[in-house]
């Protein structure tokens, strides 16, 4: 079970719990419920008003029964799991105390009678803002819950992946220290579609240590598809399904890569909640409908998702003679791909169309292209791929420029180049300048 929390929400109520040192101050998050409760998504974070006490000392903390009531009844009414946190004024590392421990023993259970779980408790250090959660089931039993504090990058608190002791990593734990490969490892990340950036970037997630990946994609190998999937043959093309090549490579790599394969396409035989657990998307398809949907997803529940792409332009003798690639970062305080302009709701009507509603608009003309094959060469997808999974490494660990990182990379394969894309614009959009309050909304500089 895990905390996932908006950065710019979580320092407010926590500055404003640690205001006072000469007393605990308590709060409560009300959490929605993800992933079947293995993820808790906090909502709404309340500091209790000063007139909301019954005893408020340094070492003792009593919420009044009524103010308690009221807090919580947008919980019942909305299905919300609930969380109390409060402050030890003084410390510098938060634990939970015996009478932390009794105090839970009573309100957890009444919490439980009132609205399903899970549950929670979270106790912050006074002087340092340093958090500490534990999750709660109904039969009375609790855990560690590790917190996602989610900005431009993605903090977890505490960190407590276990290491794998074997030397696989010990090159790559001198670029991202200890800490930055515990963080890797304790991810789970989403690839939807395995095409030539999707089956890539697969292999550099498993090769560095993520445990836990779920695969979506609706297809089977193709004869075209060999020259550029990782880890397909010839002896696949025509029937092993693209997510099965992924899933055997992880089994023969041997570093305990955890995967889900998931056969479906993302919008017409998967939903978006099945992925809503994940704490980075990685999106690598050429359609518009699910490249929409993971758009929206990445606000609406508060997942970074990184966007890849590539496309070429053949002249009339069969010659490339432009290609371009692109990583976009979305997610909250980031403008969306809407905004960048990489969905196109035309594309997205034509593609929600039956099969044989399509077949009759093209033959009258009204759809051109949507169904065309686009060139695709290795290693430009490696270079895509590549970048993507440096923007997730960067995520995750705030390696090389976490302050500024950039928003949008455009390669230009012809030229050998790559600039950082700002948006000189600042349209209203309904996507990600509403998914928070304003000091959540992204830079609108880019």
């Amino acid at each position: 079970m895990k905390l996932r929390v908006l950065e710019s929400q979580w320092t407010k109520f926590a500055q404003a719990l640690c205001t006072r040192s000469d007393v605990e101050s308590a709060g409560l998050i009300l959490a929605e419920r993800l992933s079947g409760g293995t993820v808790l998504y906090a909502r709404h974070l309340i500091p209790i008003p000063e007139d909301g006490y019954s005893i408020r000392k340094i070492d003792q903390i009593r919420i009044d029964p009524v103010a308690l009531n009221r807090l919580v009844r947008p919980a019942r009414d909305g299905s919300l799991s609930v969380l109390t946190a409060h402050t030890h004024p003084g410390s510098t590392r938060p634990w939970f105390s015996s009478a932390d421990d009794a105090g839970d023993s009573r309100l957890i259970p009444s919490l439980f009678a009132q609205m399903p779980g899970p549950h929670g408790s979270i106790v912050i250090a006074g002087k340092t803002a340093i958090p500490r959660a534990r999750g709660w089931n109904a039969v009375g039993s609790k855990s560690e819950m590790p917190m996602h504090i989610i900005g431009k990058t993605l903090r977890v608190v505490p960190n407590a992946a276990q290491i794998d002791e074997q030397p696989w990593y010990d090159r790559q734990r001198l670029a991202l220290g200890e800490e930055g490969q515990r963080t890797l490892q304790s991810l789970h990340i989403a690839i939807v579609g395995l095409g030539g950036t999707g089956s890539v970037a697969f292999v550099q997630l498993a090769h560095l240590g993520i445990r836990q990946i779920t695969l979506v994609d609706g297809d089977r190998v193709e004869r075209s598809n060999v020259s550029r999937i990782l880890g397909a043959t010839s002896g696949d093309a025509g029937h092993t399904w693209k997510v099965d090549v992924a899933a055997r490579y992880a089994e023969r790599l041997g570093l305990n890569t955890k995967v889900a394969a998931i056969r479906g396409n993302l919008g017409i035989d998967v939903s978006p909640a099945d992925i809503e657990g994940c704490d980075i998307v990685m999106c690598c398809v050429d359609s518009h409908l699910p490249r929409a949907l993971l758009n929206r997803l990445a606000y609406e529940k508060a997942i970074p998702t990184i966007d890849m792409g590539s496309g070429f332009r053949v002249g009339s003798s069969g010659s490339v003679i432009a290609g371009a690639g692109r990583v976009v970062v979305v997610g909250p305080g980031r403008r969306c791909l809407a905004c960048w302009g990489h969905i196109d709701p035309d594309r997205i009507r034509i593609e929600t169309l039956s099969p044989a509603d399509r077949n009759r608009l093209a033959a009258d003309g009204y759809i051109t292209g949507a169904t065309v094959q686009q060139p695709s060469v290795v290693s430009f997808n490696t270079m895509i791929a590549g970048t993507a999974v440096t923007e997730l490494i960067r995520i995750a660990t705030r390696y090389a420029g976490a302050e500024d990182p950039p928003m949008r990379l455009c390669f230009d394969f012809e030229n050998g180049t790559v600039r950082r894309n700002v948006l000189s614009e600042t349209p209203l959009c309904m996507i990600c300048l509403p998914s928070g309050p304003p000091h959540e909304r992204p830079d609108l500089t880019g």
